[in-house]
C-alpha cells in the first residue's frame, strides 16, 4: 500500500512538472513587440522576464522584441532636462495599468508612461493632527517616487474662492 502511494505521488509530480515546463515553453513561442511613449521625456522600462528568458529593458528609442505572453514591469525611470534643469523619476510601484503586461504574437503594444503627470494629494487625521502629502501619478497610473530638491516642496491650501487659507512647505519625514 505504501509502495503504490509513493508511485502515485510520483506520476502527480512528474505531471505537474510536465505541464509546467510545456506552458513554459509555449509562453516563449509568443513573440511581440513593446514600445513605450513618455510625453517628451526620456524613459528606461525594466521588465520581467520570464522562468527560461532574461529580464527586458526598454527605452523610447524604439520597440523591443519580447517572447513571452505576460510580463509585469520591475522598474520605471523617467528624466526630462528644461531650462537646465534635470528631474529624474523612478517608479517601483504601484503600476496602475502596467501591472499586468500582455503580449499578443507579432503586434506591438504601445506603453504611454510618464508626462503629464498628476499630483495627488493625501490627507490623513491621527489623533488630532492632520498629515498632508502627495504623490506623483503618471499616464498609466503609476507612482513614482517623490524625488528630493533642494528645497522642500510649497503648499497653499484654498478655499473654493480662491482665497488663501494656510500655506508651508513640505518636510520629509
Amino acid at each position: 500500500m505504501k509502495k503504490k502511494d509513493i508511485l502515485i505521488s510520483l506520476a502527480i509530480i512528474v505531471a505537474c512538472l510536465g505541464l509546467f515546463l510545456i506552458y513554459s515553453f509555449t509562453n516563449s513561442l509568443v513573440h511581440g513587440y513593446i514600445e513605450i511613449d513618455s510625453g517628451g521625456a526620456s524613459a528606461k522600462l525594466m521588465l520581467h522576464g520570464s522562468l527560461f528568458t532574461q529580464d527586458f529593458e526598454i527605452s523610447e528609442n524604439e520597440p523591443v522584441l519580447i517572447n513571452t505572453r505576460v510580463t509585469k514591469p520591475m522598474s520605471l525611470t523617467i528624466s526630462k532636462t528644461q531650462d537646465s534643469n534635470s528631474l529624474q523619476l523612478v517608479s517601483y510601484g504601484p503600476w496602475g495599468d502596467l501591472s499586468r503586461i500582455k503580449i499578443k504574437n507579432n503586434e506591438t503594444l504601445s506603453l504611454k508612461v510618464g508626462p503629464p503627470l498628476i499630483i495627488k494629494p493625501t490627507i490623513s487625521n491621527y489623533k488630532g493632527t492632520v498629515r498632508m502629502g502627495f504623490s506623483v501619478v503618471g499616464q498609466a497610473g503609476e507612482q513614482y517616487q517623490i524625488p528630493r530638491t533642494k528645497t522642500n516642496p510649497k503648499v497653499k491650501i484654498m478655499d473654493e474662492n480662491g482665497n488663501i487659507i494656510a500655506s508651508g512647505n513640505f518636510a520629509y519625514g
